[in-house]
């Protein structure tokens, strides 16, 4: 409530310093008067405003009081007052058109300039006929010293009212400077205000939009983060299932070496079984020799059967336990021995086989 009466007041002073206050009062107080003459027109009745005003009514008396109504009446057309015109021609009962030319003949008054009103000449010739008389004798000029004194005392006041006037129309002036840059102040710290206000907000949109910029930034580094570390996930499970691959490869390739060894193996017992059955015929032929000889070579070959026999046990035991070791590895890491299990009862027959021979 207090920011709108403080706007009316400005914008009541804006219209005072630039004259429209002034004009808008006029044109109202002109409509107010073209009322009333219309109802007096249809009524048919005098001016309310002339007759109820006593001393208004003597401007008629007196001779020249017509000539001076058009006078003024002329000065106000001249300017394009007619808003001012309007109320004096309703306050004086003057509203019959005027002639510029036949008040001018009427008051002798030669106003061959259209571009000054007829009062200007007036004046002008009132100035002439003043120095023209200040210029004669005295004896013919010369006023008598009561009347100087009382023209020194009219010239003096008039000097002091256009003083005073003058001082007035200063203060005025001063007055209308000074309300002009109070209400440029008060606009300027309206605008100030207003730029602020709007600074700040767009600093708080701002900071807005970075929040939200930062906490979607922050979203997508979670989803960016999330998906690395499903992906790092993935590819451990990955590695885990290739360093499985690798190690069933590896065990399937010694499982492979292993049953390449037991085939070594069995080669070598049927070669040493094929050896044996040679020897057996060499026996035979060594009975002609004497007892004592074929005891001695009976007793070496013996002591040297069991020797290999001995060698090749100690080496099928290694090899078993290193079998078994591995079989042992192998069922702890989840790997099926089915193959290992055939090949070691395939080799268990063949061993069964060389026992019974």
């Amino acid at each position: 409530m207090q920011e709108l009466t403080e706007l009316k007041n400005l914008v009541i002073q804006s219209l005072e310093a630039n004259g429209s206050l002034a004009k808008i009062r006029a044109q109202i107080r002109a409509s107010v008067f073209n009322v009333v003459d219309q109802q007096e027109g249809n009524s048919k009745k005098p001016s309310p405003f002339f007759w109820e005003n006593n001393k208004a009514q003597t401007i008629y008396e007196l001779g020249c009081g017509r000539d001076m109504l058009e006078l003024i009446k002329e000065f106000f057309l001249f300017f394009d007052m007619h808003y001012t015109n309007s109320i004096f021609s309703s306050e004086s009962n003057l509203k019959d058109e005027i002639n510029r030319e036949q008040i001018a003949k009427k008051l002798n008054i030669e106003a061959n300039d259209t571009t000054k009103p007829l009062l200007f000449f007036l004046l002008k010739n009132r100035h002439s006929e003043k120095q023209s008389e200040e210029k004669a004798p005295q004896k013919n000029a010369q006023p008598p010293q009561k009347e100087a004194q009382l023209q020194q005392q009219q010239q003096q006041q008039k000097q002091q009212q256009e003083q005073k006037l003058q001082e007035q129309k200063k203060q005025e002036e001063l007055r209308k400077q000074e309300d002009l840059k109070r209400q440029d102040e008060q606009r300027k710290q309206l605008q100030e205000e207003q730029k602020r206000q709007d600074e700040l907000k767009k600093q708080q949109d701002e900071q807005k939009r970075l929040e939200e910029q930062k906490k979607e930034q922050q979203r997508k580094q979670q989803e960016e983060q999330k998906k690395q570390e499903e992906l790092k996930k993935q590819q451990e499970q990955q590695k885990q299932e290739q360093q499985k691959q690798e190690q069933q490869k590896k065990e399937q390739e010694k499982l492979k070496e292993q049953q390449k060894q037991q085939e070594l193996l069995k080669q070598q017992q049927e070669r040493e079984k094929q050896e044996a059955a040679q020897k057996k015929p060499q026996q035979k032929k060594f009975d002609n020799r004497n007892f004592e000889d074929e005891k001695y070579d009976n007793e070496d070959f013996e002591e040297e059967l069991e020797g290999e026999d001995l060698r090749d046990s100690q080496l099928q035991q290694d090899q078993f336990q290193e079998s078994d070791e591995y079989m042992q590895q192998s069922q702890s890491q989840g790997i099926d021995m089915t193959v290992d299990s055939a090949a070691l009862e395939e080799f268990d027959y063949f061993e069964e086989i060389e026992e019974m021979d």
